[in-house]
């Protein structure tokens, strides 16, 4: 049983507002600190001491992550409190911020053997997890691949081996099984392929080995393979705009194929808004870098880098329209019944919404909510650079930019605003 008390706010205090006390628990203070001068240098911070069994004494540990700088003092002091949730729980768990790791770690070494090093692999995942790096679905698929290659390597008395003696052909060569056995498509063959490079390169990162096998495995090439989304057009979409814009059962659905569309903002990271995060003055909507679900940070955004929208007045209309009176800022823009909820949806709301749309017009299965996103970035390129594309879509990657510049490449190519001879 632990004590734990939060500390309420001195807003007219000016040191306080510096450096105030959020919450105790047991022996551990967490303190908020927020520089005089806020800037890209400066960052407000929780900080904590923690006992360092090697020296003896504490070291103060300093964590931002999840808290938004610039935002209104509520806020921040919101996703603080939330912050500190997850580091009491990182230390219920035995976590060591001293060595940023988990107890019964096990430290690898080139004599390790391979199934030791799947253990260590999936420890390491786990926390990558609850540090907020992935998503507990990739935690899940992971285990799912390493289930088979556990399997296989038990069938073939490859268990106890060292990860060193494993070659590009004993890859391929389970890579080959599993595809038979599971029949797997192209795009899943990859995937579960990509699962094993990052395992082979953590080991390099443990010295454990220090050449990958998986590099030059075999692997499909999906440069003309039909993809799962294909772009809508100009009648369909209309078509869609006009039902979805005219039934007000679908509100929410607008609203969220608006926000796909028009700022690529993608479904789960919508179903992650609050309504803290959008200012209706400015019309500014902020998604920050991180946020707190079921207790542990996760990234808001796909890239875990934090963004801002400048919204239109049609999209704030359709917005108060749907939300009626003024929400709770903690709220979640999309909570289910048409109406925000304090309830955070899962990810497959919106598509289970897409689904139900498109049964009672009885439109295509192939029409896919997704494709609304890549529709719009297509289209774009009418009036604005790749470049410019590449910044509203977040792409870090340019190869799905390129694949759009490609793709109109093969379109009719008509004259338009261009300058005749």
């Amino acid at each position: 049983m632990y004590v734990c008390k939060t500390i309420g706010d001195k807003t007219g205090d000016n040191f306080m507002r510096k450096a105030k006390i959020l919450k105790i628990w047991n022996e551990y203070v967490f303190k908020l600190y927020r520089p005089t001068n806020v800037n890209e240098n400066n960052k407000i911070e929780v900080h904590f001491n923690f006992f360092n069994q090697e020296t003896g004494k504490n070291k103060q540990i300093k964590k931002s992550t999840g808290i938004d700088r610039y935002a209104k003092e509520n806020v921040y002091t919101k996703q603080a409190n939330d912050l500190i949730d997850s580091l009491i729980i990182m230390i219920q768990g035995g976590y060591n911020f001293i060595t940023n790791s988990y107890p019964e770690y096990v430290k690898l070494n080139p004599n390790s053997n391979i199934s030791d090093c799947i253990k260590s692999w999936l420890q390491h995942r786990e926390t990558d997890v609850e540090n907020g790096k992935i998503k507990k679905a990739e935690l899940d698929t992971t285990g799912y691949v390493f289930d088979y290659y556990k399997a296989y390597l038990k069938k073939n008395n490859h268990l106890h081996e060292k990860p060193g003696s494993f070659t590009v052909n004993d890859i391929t060569a389970f890579m080959r099984h599993i595809e038979k056995k599971r029949k797997l498509s192209p795009f899943t063959y990859n995937s579960y392929q990509s699962r094993l490079t990052y395992f082979y390169d953590f080991l390099i990162q443990e010295r454990v080995i220090v050449y990958n096998p998986v590099h030059k495995a075999f692997r499909y090439s999906t440069k003309k393979l039909k993809t799962r989304y294909e772009e809508f057009d100009d009648t369909t979409l209309s078509k869609i705009q006009s039902l979805l814009s005219s039934d007000q059962k679908f509100a929410d659905l607008y609203i969220a194929s608006k926000l796909l569309f028009d700022f690529s903002i993608r479904e789960v990271e919508q179903l992650r808004i609050q309504l803290g995060w959008i200012d209706f003055k400015t019309g500014i909507l902020s998604l920050p870098e991180k946020t707190l679900e079921n207790g542990v940070l996760v990234n808001a955004t796909k890239n875990g880098l934090s963004a801002k929208f400048q919204l239109e007045t049609e999209h704030l209309d359709l917005i108060t329209g749907y939300i009626g009176e003024r929400d709770a800022d903690e709220n979640y823009l999309f909570g289910g019944h048409g109406r925000p909820s304090l309830k955070r949806m899962s990810d497959s709301f919106l598509t289970l919404r897409w689904d139900a749309f498109r049964t009672k017009y009885e439109l295509s299965k192939k029409l896919k909510m997704y494709a609304l996103k890549h529709t719009g970035n297509y289209n774009s390129l009418d009036n604005m650079s790749p470049d410019q594309l590449s910044l509203i879509a977040r792409h870090e990657d340019p190869a799905q930019i390129n694949a759009y510049i490609g793709k109109r490449k093969r379109d009719v190519i008509k004259l338009g605003d261009k300058k005749r001879f």
